[in-house]
C-alpha cells in the first residue's frame, strides 16, 4: 500500500499559487500502522523545508486513531488537523471545568440541546442541510473565548462567552461587562443552565491544556464555510495526485507489470521513481500555465471540470440527496435559487 501526501493551500483554497506535488511517499501493509504512516509523510514534508501548517486527512486518520499514535505526534510536529469525525465522536465529547467539548470547541454548558446535537441530527436525517447549516452559525456564539494567548507549554484559559467586553451571549448567572455593545446577542435560556455550576460559570476563565482539546481539535470550525472549503479542495487534491500517477498513459503506478520485483525496498524504490517523474511532470505543467498567463494576461481559462460525483447530486458516496444538495449548494452562494425540479 502506498502512502501519500500532497501539498495543499490553506489560504486561498482552489487557487493555484503553486504547483500540487507529491510531498512524501512511504509503502506499508494495508491498514497496518496507519496512523504512523501518516506521522512519516508529515516528518518527511517537513524535511523539504516547508513550514508546518494544516493538515487535511479522512476518517481513517484523525477520526479514528488514538490520541497517543496521531493526535499527540501531530501537534508535537506543530501541524493542527482538520477532519472529518466517526458518528461516535459527534456532540458533546466531555468537558473540563464545566465546559463541553463538542466538535473540534469548547462551548457553554448553557448553549441549546438542538445547537449541541446539530451534526448527530444531521447525520441521522432528523434535519437538513439549510437547518444545520444556520444551526452550526447559531452554535458559534457559545464557543469559549481566549483570555490570553497559549504559553509556550499550549496551556491556555478560556472564558465564559457571556464575559469580556465582546459578549457573544447573554446568560441570566453573568453580568455584562460595562464596555459590553447593544448588539443583538444569543441567550442562554433559564431552562439550560446547569443544575450545577462548575468554574466556567462561576470563574472569570478557566485554563486548559493542550491535552484537554487534543482529540477533538480542528483548525477550522467544524462544517464551517471555511471547513468546508479546505476540506473539500484537500480532498480533491489528493485524489487528482492519485488520478495523476495512476493513469496507465503515463506512470501507471496501480500497474503491477510497471513494478515486477519483489520486496518492499525493490517495490519502494520504483514507485519512489515513477512519482518523482510525476512531480516533474506537475512542475513543468505548472511553469507552463504560468508563461501562458504572462503572455496572455487576458487570455480566459476554461472552467475545471466538476466530477460526476459532484454534478449527480443523489450519491451514495457523499450520503445526499438531490434537494440537500440544491440547498447546500444555494447557501454557499454557488447556486441561485428558485429552481425547477
Amino acid at each position: 500500500m502506498m502512502n501519500t501526501s500532497v501539498r495543499v493551500d490553506p489560504k486561498h483554497p482552489g487557487w493555484n499559487r503553486f504547483p500540487k506535488l507529491a510531498m512524501a511517499l512511504t509503502m506499508s501493509m494495508p491498514n497496518i500502522g496507519v496512523s504512523e504512516e501518516a506521522v512519516q509523510l508529515m516528518k518527511f514534508a517537513l524535511r523539504t523545508g516547508l513550514e508546518p501548517g494544516i493538515v487535511d486527512g479522512d476518517k481513517q486518520y484523525f477520526g479514528n486513531a488514538t490520541v497517543e499514535r496521531l493526535h499527540q505526534p501531530t501537534a508535537d510536529l506543530g501541524f493542527t488537523p482538520s477532519t472529518e469525525y466517526r458518528v461516535d465522536r459527534l456532540g458533546v465529547q466531555g468537558t473540563v471545568g464545566g465546559a463541553e467539548l463538542i466538535e473540534g470547541g469548547v462551548y457553554c454548558p448553557g448553549m441549546p440541546e438542538p445547537l449541541k446535537d446539530a451534526t448527530k441530527e444531521k447525520h441521522a436525517g432528523v434535519i437538513d442541510v439549510k437547518v444545520y447549516l444556520q444551526r452550526i452559525r447559531e452554535r458559534r456564539a457559545f464557543e469559549l473565548q481566549a483570555k490570553e494567548r497559549p504559553d509556550r507549554n499550549g496551556k491556555q484559559p478560556l472564558r465564559c462567552p457571556a464575559l469580556g467586553d465582546s459578549p457573544t451571549v447573554t446568560c441570566p448567572i453573568r453580568e455584562l461587562s460595562k464596555k459590553a455593545t447593544d448588539r443583538p446577542r444569543a441567550e442562554v435560556e433559564g431552562d439550560d443552565i446547569p443544575a450545577i455550576l462548575d468554574r466556567i460559570c462561576k470563574q472569570h476563565s478557566v485554563s486548559f491544556t493542550q491535552k484537554d482539546t487534543l482529540r477533538q481539535k480542528q483548525a477550522f470550525s467544524y462544517m464551517s464555510k471555511e471547513w468546508d472549503d479546505f476540506h473539500d479542495h484537500a480532498r480533491q487534491s489528493i485524489e487528482s495526485m492519485h488520478q495523476g500517477f495512476k493513469d496507465t498513459g503515463k506512470e501507471g503506478v496501480a500497474s503491477s507489470g510497471r513494478r515486477r520485483v519483489r520486496g518492499f525496498a525493490a517495490g519502494q524504490t520504483l514507485v519512489t521513481i515513477m512519482v518523482t517523474n510525476f512531480n516533474l511532470r506537475t512542475i513543468a505543467a505548472f511553469l507552463q500555465d504560468e508563461k501562458f498567463a504572462a503572455e496572455e494576461p487576458n487570455r480566459i481559462r476554461p472552467e475545471p471540470i466538476i466530477r460526476r460525483r459532484d454534478r449527480v447530486w443523489d450519491n451514495v458516496y457523499t450520503k445526499t440527496t438531490a434537494v440537500e444538495s440544491i440547498l447546500d449548494l444555494a447557501e454557499q452562494g454557488k447556486l441561485e435559487l428558485p429552481l425547477r425540479l
